[in-house]
This record gives C-alpha cells, sequence and structure tokens, in this order.
C-alpha cells in the first residue's frame, strides 16, 4: 500500500470510529493522530463526501526558460557548483518582492531556481 491508499485508510477509519458515536478525542487517541486531524476529516467528509486530498495549485514559475538553461549550463560546467555562485554569476534576482495573484497580496521569494543543481543530468 502506497503513502496516499495509508493516509486514505486512516481517514476510513476516523469517519468510521466517529459512525460508532466516537469522540474526537477517543479516535485521535486509538488511532495516533492529533485531534485536529480528526475534526478535519470528519467535517470535510461532512461537507465533501469524500476522503481526498484537496486538490493544490502548482507554485508560480519563477525563472524563465532561458535562466532555466543558463542555470543548467552552469551545473554542467561546473557539477560542484552551488545555488549561491550560480545566483551571482547569473545575476538572478532573489530579493522578497510581493504579488497580488486571485485578489490576494503575497510574499514571493524572488525568482527561484527552479532545477536540482545536484543533478548531473541536464
Amino acid at each position: 500500500m502506497n503513502r496516499q491508499q495509508t493516509a486514505i485508510a486512516k481517514r476510513a477509519q476516523i469517519i468510521a470510529l466517529h459512525d460508532e458515536g466516537l469522540s474526537s478525542r477517543v479516535i485521535a487517541q486509538r488511532l495516533a493522530v492529533s485531534r485536529t486531524t480528526v475534526q478535519k476529516w470528519i467535517h470535510r467528509h461532512e461537507e465533501i463526501g469524500n476522503l481526498l486530498d484537496a486538490e493544490r495549485r502548482p507554485r508560480p514559475r519563477l525563472t524563465s526558460r532561458a535562466q532555466d538553461e543558463a542555470i543548467q549550463q552552469a551545473v554542467r560546467d561546473d557539477p560542484f557548483t552551488n545555488a549561491v555562485s550560480i545566483r551571482k554569476r547569473l545575476r538572478l534576482n532573489l530579493r522578497p518582492s510581493k504579488h497580488i495573484r486571485g485578489g490576494q497580496e503575497r510574499t514571493c521569494h524572488g525568482e527561484g531556481l527552479g532545477v536540482d543543481l545536484h543533478s548531473r543530468h541536464g
């Protein structure tokens, strides 16, 4: 059983025990999870009717394709380099900046590298 299947099975146990009339505190103790977790899944099951994880938005892209290619080339040129030296060499802006997305202001931490700097694969 993979991690997701295990999580769904645990959530199903929470709902089954709740349906038997057990309190959130007792369920949490019995299943070795927090009471907050028990309450979250009971509420979600009552509201949505399923035990699946909610959809998540992917992280917004912070580097251009050209920057990604330059970063990958820098790693190919020197596999023992690090993110700080690449950032300096390529002059990537990593200062936090404010973005408004979906009507909410949020702080982004600049242009993330978006690649595994330890990978030797281009």
